[in-house]
């Protein structure tokens, strides 16, 4: 195992049952969350507590973070600082090209709002049970939660992901016909 390497969070985004971009996501550093650790800490025992965690803590976990701060008066500096480093973190990947920041994406209406709620939700579980639980434990609670959510844990860089993808491009016709057989096969 490669120590030095963080895990990285990589969510599909699909249309029509077919995976057209993917969002590639790393923790948050330890300034930031000794910034906002009250918050998170509140968010993580909100999510287990409530029976949330692999189910539909990913699906929730920004609506509970954003709940907890308004009631404890820190929204405005939490989405300043905290939501904006987890998109600063985040990478919106279309294979074939190279990344752009999510808020880009996002800005540039590249992720479909139904989308964009479901990856900044994931986001922010992952930002909250990555610097929430023990190193040891991890990365196996992380890929059983995103199991659920077709979301994968990688030790990539954004663009070492992206260099990984193959292009998506439609069938090139060679021109040749296909010629059937009369033997039997």
């Amino acid at each position: 195992m490669n120590i030095d390497k963080r895990l990285n969070l990589v969510i599909p985004i699909e249309d029509e049952g077919r995976i057209t971009a993917y969002v590639h996501s790393m923790p948050i550093s330890e300034a930031s969350f000794r910034a906002n650790y009250m918050v998170i800490a509140k968010t993580f025992s909100a999510i287990y507590g409530q029976g949330l965690a692999g189910l539909s803590g990913p699906r929730v976990a920004l609506y509970l973070m954003e709940e907890i701060a308004k009631t404890d008066g820190v929204w405005e500096k939490v989405e300043k600082t905290l939501i904006a480093d987890m998109r600063r973190l985040s990478n919106f990947i279309v294979p074939g090209q190279d990344p752009i920041p999510l808020q880009e994406a996002l800005d540039k209406k590249l992720i479909s709002p139904e989308d964009a709620s479901e990856v900044e939700n994931a986001i922010a579980f992952f930002t909250v049970t990555s610097s929430m639980h023990r190193k040891a434990v991890l990365e196996a609670i992380l890929e059983g939660a995103m199991s659920y959510w077709s979301g994968q844990i990688t030790r990539s860089s954004p663009t070492e992901f992206a260099a990984s993808l193959k292009t998506l491009t439609a069938p090139v016709s060679t021109g040749a016909k296909e010629t059937l057989s009369s033997i039997p096969s």
